[in-house]
């Protein structure tokens, strides 16, 4: 698979390109970006030359030889790029969030299944393997049918972007749509894989308590309800706690990290799992590259099956529509 690289910040060139060269049949052959120093930045991580690399992205989708993109920009940017990427015929994985509106994303959606290309969204937590591991209790039903899912990230980093674009975009709701809760989004999609689908209501306390620019939310915390339970999305910047726990019906799951912080930012110690069969512990493997690994072969074993990647673009839409509720609801 010949892929282009659309968007070349720290995702692009720190999370994407080392994804992919882990990656048997996949190489990147091409890069787009309108900032010179971040295209010299992903040229020098894949070695491409200067003819591969492009300030606009409609000259990188020009190409024949680009059988698929990875659309890492900021989310404001990727419905125009994914639309036209469909429309030339190229296969699609797009960062999280989607579009900043469900109008968008459904319209990204439409385009490849009337071009007949992939459309996958970036939803790299189902491959760290704490999850995988969570998931694998609950699905064998050691602890019943989950009720309650708690679930706090109260000590997200507030990563800046890179300095040669916009460090703050991140702060920025006309850019990035929302704040902590969009920048972390993954804690949503994985609260309906916990909980066996996307929630049919959400509540929410929604705020801005930290100094600083910007004009989006720093702390979240969202109560989503599902058909047979409840996920509590607990969610900031800052220096909170961190951890999960899921009651079952005959059961719990404990996820423990290190000094009670936020992962992915701090480790994932332990799992306790505690059921009528008694308890058992275990320490969870480290996830490659934030499971960016497995989502992007994935992506490849998708396109070269025509089969749908472990997040398309309706469970992109489905988890963005959980997070504006959730926006709303605070509203």
């Amino acid at each position: 698979m010949r892929i282009g690289l659309i968007g070349c910040g720290n995702i692009g060139v720190n999370a994407h390109i080392p994804a992919v060269k882990a990656n048997e049949g996949m190489t990147i052959v091409a890069a787009a970006d309108p900032t010179p120093a971040r295209l010299e930045a992903a040229a020098e991580a894949v070695g491409l030359g200067a003819s591969d690399l492009y300030a606009d992205w409609c000259d990188l989708l020009a190409r024949e030889d680009v059988e698929a993109v990875i659309v890492a920009t900021p989310q404001r940017y990727r419905p125009e790029i994914v639309i036209a990427a469909a429309n030339a015929g190229k296969h699609v994985l797009a960062e999280k969030p989607l579009a900043l509106t469900p109008a968008d994303a459904r319209a990204m959606i439409d385009a490849a299944r009337a071009n007949g290309v992939t459309l996958g969204t970036v939803h790299n937590y189902h491959y760290m393997p704490v999850y995988q591991d969570i998931k694998a209790v609950l699905d064998s039903g050691e602890v019943g049918a989950p009720e309650v899912a708690v679930m706090n990230y109260l000590g997200v980093e507030d990563r800046p972007g890179t300095a040669a674009y916009i460090p703050r975009w991140r702060h920025s709701a006309a850019d990035a749509g929302g704040g902590v809760l969009t920048d972390m989004l993954h804690i949503v999609y994985l609260a309906n894989w916990f909980m066996g689908g996307p929630p049919v209501s959400v509540s929410a306390f929604v705020d801005r308590r930290l100094d600083g620019d910007g004009d989006v939310e720093d702390i979240a915390l969202v109560r989503y309800r599902y058909p047979n339970g409840h996920a509590f999305v607990n969610m900031a910047w800052g220096m909170g706690p961190g951890g999960l726990e899921i009651g079952g019906t005959k059961g719990r799951i404990v996820m423990e990290t290190r000094d009670h912080g936020t992962h992915p930012f701090v480790p994932a110690e332990r799992i306790d799992v505690v059921s009528t069969e008694g308890v058992r512990s275990w320490s969870p493997a480290e996830a490659s590259a934030y499971g960016m690994t497995g989502i992007l072969g994935n992506f490849r074993d998708a396109v070269a099956n025509r089969t749908e990647t472990v997040a398309s673009g309706d469970d992109g839409l489905r988890v963005l529509d959980a997070v504006l509720g959730a926006y709303v609801a605070g509203a």
